[in-house]
């Protein structure tokens, strides 16, 4: 009699490996990274990524919204985003112009200087120098940079802060160089730039032209919060 248990079938039991787990967001930006590296390049378009990145570029907009987000956080340049206000793409160049100390190049248009590249100025506006005389144009422009005075002695001062605009004017005024040593980021690196009160705010300075000048931050720093007149 044939032994029927030597010859029965053993059960296999089927569960699910997963073989392809889930990749971290911290392994999809640095691979973006890496692409851009290995490239050369401060900006990404996301049809390089698709030759040379190791994961899906679905996946990379998925998980991050979208393909400009990814390289955002990636510290590269954003290159394909179209719809972008003017007045974003000047606050960009208004804060670039201030970090150099000078008109930034084309060239220099990337993290971490500029959030945009080159890009998209000269999309908007036919060429580089073309967005440049654009956006000197509109700093010409006259504008009211204080508020309108109310019944309180604070709203009369105006706003502590001056606008971004306001900051690029004063700093434009001096030359880009600190009034108290000279320095100037155009010459230095280092060197960080401040729109300081001559006379105080706290004191009754108003936040107008004339009444603000650029330091660097050394020199800020030891003015404190007293008046030139002051001593």
């Amino acid at each position: 009699m044939r032994n029927v248990s030597h010859h029965r079938k053993r059960l296999v039991e089927f569960s699910f490996e997963n073989t392809k787990p889930t990749v971290s967001d911290v392994d999809l930006i640095a691979d973006i990274q890496r692409v851009a590296r290995e490239r050369g390049v401060t900006e990404l378009p996301i049809r390089i990524y698709r030759e040379f990145g190791a994961f899906s570029a679905t996946v990379v907009k998925s998980r991050f919204g979208s393909w400009n987000r990814a390289v955002e956080l990636a510290g590269l340049a954003i290159v394909g985003e179209w719809e972008i206000p003017d007045e974003q793409l000047f606050d960009n160049l208004r804060e670039v112009w201030i970090k150099l100390g000078r008109q930034p190049r084309a060239r220099e248009m990337a993290p971490p200087v500029s959030k945009y590249s080159r890009h998209p100025y000269k999309r908007r506006f036919g060429s580089w120098l073309s967005a440049m005389q654009a956006f000197v144009g509109s700093i010409d422009q006259p504008q009211n940079e204080t508020e309108p005075a109310t019944v309180t002695p604070v709203a009369q001062k105006g706003p502590r802060d001056p606008s971004l605009r306001l900051r690029f004017l004063v700093m434009r005024r001096d030359n880009f160089k600190c009034k108290y040593c000279g320095r100037s980021p155009a010459t230095d690196a280092s060197i960080e730039l401040h729109v300081d009160h001559v006379l105080a705010w706290a004191r009754g300075g108003r936040t107008v032209l004339e009444n603000l000048q650029t330091l660097c931050t050394r020199c800020n720093l030891g003015k404190s919060d007293l008046s030139e007149d002051a001593g």
